[in-house]
This record gives C-alpha cells, sequence and structure tokens, in this order.
C-alpha cells in the first residue's frame, strides 16, 4: 500500500511539474507568438461557434477586445489547474492544516510573481501586477475547489465508516 502511495505522489509531483513548466513555457514565448497563438484560439472558437471575426466586430467588440480576455483568462485557467494539482500533493502532507494552506498561498504567489519577473526579460512582453492578481485568483479558486472536495470525499468517507459499523453491529437506523 505504501508503494503504491508514493507511486501516485511521484506521479502527482511530476504532473505538477510539467504543469509548471507549461506555464514558464507560455510566459517566455516572445509576444507576438503569445498573441498568433491567442488569436488562432479566438478563431478556432469562433469557427466552432459559427461567429466571425467581422461578426464580433459588428456587435461592438473589437477582436482585439476578445483576445485580452481570451489571454486573461488563460493566466486564470493555468493557475487554477496548478492549484488543483499542488493541492493533491500537499494534502497528502503531515503539516497541520493552516501550515497547509499558507504554504500554498505562499506558492501560488511566488510563481505567478516570478513569471511575470521572466516576462519582463522577454522580447515584447511586459511584467504586469494585473496578471499576477489574475494567477493568483485562479489558484485561490482551485485551492478553495479542492478543499471543499476534499471535505465532500472525507464526510462520504465517515458515513460509510458509520454505516458499516452499525451494519457489523446489527444497528440499523
Amino acid at each position: 500500500m505504501k508503494i503504491l502511495l508514493k507511486r501516485k505522489t511521484i506521479v502527482k509531483i511530476l504532473l505538477c511539474v510539467v504543469w509548471l513548466g507549461v506555464i514558464f513555457y507560455n510566459g517566455t514565448r516572445p509576444g507576438e507568438t503569445s498573441q498568433r497563438s491567442s488569436r488562432a484560439l479566438i478563431e478556432f472558437a469562433g469557427g466552432v461557434m459559427n461567429i466571425s471575426p467581422a461578426t464580433i466586430e459588428k456587435v461592438g467588440g473589437k477582436f482585439n477586445d476578445v483576445n485580452y480576455y481570451v489571454r486573461k483568462n488563460a493566466h486564470f485557467f493555468q493557475y487554477f489547474i496548478f492549484s488543483i494539482l499542488l493541492c493533491s500533493i500537499v494534502r497528502q502532507s503531515k503539516l497541520q492544516r493552516s501550515n497547509k494552506i499558507w504554504m500554498l498561498l505562499f506558492l501560488l504567489l511566488l510563481f505567478p510573481v516570478i513569471d511575470e519577473f521572466i516576462q519582463k526579460y522577454i522580447p515584447s512582453r511586459t511584467s504586469n501586477v494585473l496578471d499576477i492578481v489574475i494567477d493568483f485568483s485562479g489558484g485561490v479558486l482551485g485551492m478553495l475547489i479542492s478543499g471543499v472536495r476534499g471535505h465532500v470525499i472525507h464526510l462520504k468517507k465517515g458515513k460509510r465508516t458509520i454505516g458499516a459499523t452499525h451494519m457489523a453491529s446489527g444497528i440499523h437506523k
């Protein structure tokens, strides 16, 4: 059982490191490359929903405005996923609950700060405090959802254990 648990932990750590690599890779791409990717995503989504860039312009939105929101949502989503992966690792540690929370909050703020610091030195990229706030917000939401999920699972396991104990002892509700 311990070997299986260790393997699961190693896999979770690797997934977390790989995802962090994806985040930093995206953050180190030159601005033009990043813009093209966002534009391609918008065009793909528009194609799926049968909405052309011209239609977006007609309803009052600028294509660049949509691009801006897509990019900000990407920040949020990347750290949302990172947070869920990180929580699954930290949950297994023997730290007190409050220490786990503080450690997660620290890491969820540290990595966006590092990412934005690095972006400052990438051609046609800038460092933006708003991006740090968005990244951190995505991380905190992921942490909250992960915490609620963990609590619900814990409650369900408790009910199963209590139910099994009552069944074994012949006590039925």
